[in-house]
């Protein structure tokens, strides 16, 4: 039986399409956008903060996935009520893209193709993490914006921030 799929979380919609996934989702945030002729049909439940989770429950996921920093806690131990399996991202630097990686393809590995995409994905990640370590960058201060209304910008302890860094950037302020 195939999973029934809630992405509440844009990057991971994007990752459970690359894996094979798109099939599979039920339901997705109005921030969920890409890829768009994979996700366009898939419908929206709200946004990454205000779910709407009588609409979510109508559609009945077998598996949520939430994250730390887009989802609130509440939203998360709610889903617990009516959702088998929560599963709680969190990637804090580039590298937690492997871990990532694993968790999916723990809970969807049955699927058809998701071991072999899993491992061509880590692959990947690995390669490119490594070609930016490989070399020398010049160091650059930038600012970088992540919304507005009102203006936002990443703190540094974030993945945004460390993925700039491996590149030579630093966030600033």
């Amino acid at each position: 039986m195939s999973p029934r799929i809630a992405s509440l979380v844009p990057s991971a919609t994007e990752t459970l399409v690359a894996l094979g996934l798109g099939g599979c989702l039920v339901a997705r945030t109005g921030f969920c956008i890409h890829p768009a002729d994979a996700v366009g049909a898939v419908p929206k439940v709200g946004g990454t903060k205000d779910v709407n989770l009588a609409k979510l429950k109508r559609l009945a996921p077998t598996h949520v996935v939430v994250n730390v920093d887009e989802n609130r806690r509440d939203t998360a131990e709610a889903l617990r009520e009516f959702v088998p399996q929560v599963l709680v991202t969190h990637p804090n630097r580039p590298e937690d893209n492997l871990a990532l990686f694993e968790q999916l393809r723990a809970a969807f590995g049955d699927q058809p193709g998701v071991n072999a995409r899993a491992a061509a994905l880590s692959a990947a990640c690995s390669a490119a993490l490594a070609r930016c370590r490989e070399r020398s960058w010049p160091g650059e201060r930038v600012l970088y914006l992540i919304w507005r209304a009102p203006w936002m910008t990443v703190a540094r302890d974030t993945y945004i921030s460390t993925l700039l860094a491996e590149v030579g950037w630093h966030s600033w302020p």
